[in-house]
């Protein structure tokens, strides 16, 4: 899944992260795209629902982390883990 706005300069952005995401039974089947411009509070995102696999694009302001999103289709919740340091 390729990041859907044209990055000229990365420098613009504050976040931006592209994930495998999985079902229920661990299995790698989804993905999101997500991306958040400098001095904004909304953040796009790209999805291919893991549980569904309904592919959907909108924005969501965050309250805090971690991050979830919800998919239109089947209502499920996903979780945008955060990155550990290994």
């Amino acid at each position: 899944m390729k990041l859907p706005v044209d990055i000229k300069d990365i420098k613009d952005f504050a976040y931006i992260t592209n994930r495998k995401l999985p079902n229920e039974q661990g299995e790698k089947s989804g993905e999101v795209v997500m991306w958040r411009r400098k001095g904004e509070d909304e953040f796009n995102y790209k999805l291919k629902c893991p549980h569904c696999g309904e592919e959907q694009e909108s924005s969501v302001v965050f309250k805090k982390r971690p991050y979830r999103v919800k998919c239109s289709n089947c209502g499920k919740s996903i979780m945008v883990e955060k990155l550990s340091k290994k």
